[in-house]
């Protein structure tokens, strides 16, 4: 027996989305101006994931991975030029790319996508820490 039913556990979903495209809006806000045209080409992808997943009836049966994928792939580009230019804080985007490059791994071993997953969360615990700090 679940501990949750239906519409809690839906709710629940909704939740953390909503607080994931909050962590989004806040990261690329704090740091736009450094980003540039790649910042704001993964923030809309980004987005645009988080509302896929968000939705994933309309895309099933595979929403989830297309959205998931579309939100990582999104952070990756958008932190792309902090990468590159090895920018303080370093750890989220580096945690994302990692994240992007387990999901995509688990394409061949499935068993990565919790890899995926609990470094993707690990990020945006960083994300969220920098932007207190700031």
């Amino acid at each position: 027996k679940t501990m949750f039913n239906g519409n809690a556990l839906q709710l629940s979903y909704f939740a953390i989305d909503v607080f994931l495209l909050f962590g989004l809006v806040a990261w690329y806000a704090w740091r736009s101006e450094k980003l540039g045209i790649a910042g704001l080409i993964g923030f809309v992808s980004g987005a645009i994931g988080i509302l896929v997943i968000r939705s994933g009836a309309l895309f099933a049966p595979q929403g989830y991975v297309i959205g998931a994928t579309l939100l990582l792939a999104g952070l990756v580009v958008m932190n792309a030029p902090s990468l590159i230019r090895q920018e303080s804080p370093i750890w989220p985007p580096l945690l994302w790319l990692v994240a992007f490059a387990a999901g995509i791994g688990s394409l061949a071993y499935p068993p990565l996508s919790l890899v995926a997953g609990t470094v993707f969360g690990i990020g945006y615990i960083f994300a969220g820490v920098s932007l207190l700090r700031s």
